[in-house]
């Protein structure tokens, strides 16, 4: 009978260990959980960490009106994270998680490199000039983009990269709707001249981010796309939002971002690297 019993308790240990094992296999990763403020002491992990203030306060370390006149390589006051939020770590708002593993990559028949890539921001979305290669900030912003995405599977875009895929309109976006629509849900926060919200009192650059006009992306950017700020606004705003639970329908996001491109933005750059989501 002891026998029996022993018998019976190895298996039933057997079952829970497999089973639990069965669960830990399923259970998903969350490849945005990626936390700064966990990593100890050391240059490499000092150079993360300031990857992840260039992105988070950019305007202050390399924009347009940053203290040292040297390091004014940005032509706006924009944040990075401006559009990717959460310093890059917000499903469908187009997030760095898989972003390392992913480069270099084939686009048009070039190859484009990570330090391409962010260059292409500098000059589009920052509407300002490259970063050097071997610059201390293009290093940071590669190993805090190294450190976000480590783990994830090379050459593969895990869920929630990019931006989600957003239906076509019931109608052409319109403009003129789009302005209502900007009136009801945006105009709140980038208020209704479209120019956001400085920071106040000794912060440079902004709370809220201007969405046309000088101070803006410019026109080779990729939220000058339609189809792109359509599916951003849609997934993303107003800020604070859950891409499961909208608030603009379909139509609205797309008719908001055709209103906002409509409006002045600085020219794009003649020769650029691509933007991409």
């Amino acid at each position: 009978m002891k026998s029996l019993l022993v018998t019976l308790g190895l298996a039933l240990a057997a079952a829970i260990g497999l089973g639990a094992g069965y669960l830990l296999w399923d259970t998903p990763k969350n490849w945005y959980a990626a936390n700064v403020n966990k990593l100890g002491p050391g240059a490499e992990n000092d150079l993360i960490r300031y990857g992840r203030d260039l992105i988070v306060d950019t305007a202050r370390h390399i924009g347009v009106n940053a203290e040292n006149p040297a390091m004014r390589y940005a032509g706006n006051d924009l944040a990075c994270q401006s559009c990717h939020l959460n310093a890059g770590l917000q499903p469908f708002a187009a997030p760095f998680v898989s972003t390392f593993a992913t480069f270099p990559m084939l686009v048009d028949n070039q190859v484009l490199t990570l330090h391409d890539r962010i260059n292409g921001c500098m000059t589009r979305s920052m509407n300002g000039k490259a970063l050097p290669d071997e610059s201390r900030e293009m290093e940071a912003l590669i190993a805090y983009i190294r450190f976000v995405g480590k783990g994830s599977p090379e050459g593969v875009r895990v869920a929630g990269m990019g931006l989600k895929p957003l239906r076509t309109p019931t109608e052409p976006p319109d403009a003129r709707r789009g302005a209502r629509g900007y009136a009801k849900f945006c105009a709140e926060c980038h208020k209704d001249d479209g120019q956001g919200e400085r920071k106040t009192g000794s912060g440079v650059g902004y709370n809220i981010p201007p969405l046309w006009g000088e101070a803006s992306f410019n026109a080779g950017a990729g939220m000058a796309k339609t189809a792109y700020a359509a599916a951003y606004i849609h997934d993303n705003m107003p800020y604070g939002i859950h891409y499961e639970e909208p608030v603009l329908s379909v139509q609205q996001a797309w008719d908001v971002a055709a209103y906002i491109i409509s409006k002045p933005h600085p020219p794009a750059p003649p020769i650029a690297a691509p933007e991409l989501q």
